[in-house]
């Protein structure tokens, strides 16, 4: 039975440490040098996770820049996102 009641798994944070709090602020990631200017992030996570790049959106960009430039050049680029609360937004 786990010590603590929350503890329903077991788990030790020395096997799953709890995952940084990052803090607000802009980066800018150029997809390990596909994009050029880089792309500037707005990160924030203060309601949550779903303020950030997500390793998916990531390995998708990166996707899409290796197989698709040439057909992405000059394009507008919209990004749909999905809250953490399962609501979608057009930035």
């Amino acid at each position: 039975m786990p010590d603590n009641e929350d503890d329903i798994f077991g788990v030790s944070e020395d096997l799953v440490p709890p995952a940084v709090i990052k803090s607000a602020g802009i980066s800018e990631v150029d997809f390990d040098s596909l994009l050029s200017p880089p792309l500037k992030l707005h990160e924030d996570l203060k309601n949550g996770c779903g303020g950030q790049l997500w390793p998916a959106g990531m390995v998708l960009s990166k996707y899409m820049l290796r197989k698709h430039k040439d057909d992405l050049s000059g394009k507008e680029m919209w990004v749909c996102s999905m809250n953490s609360d399962g609501r979608y937004g057009l930035n």
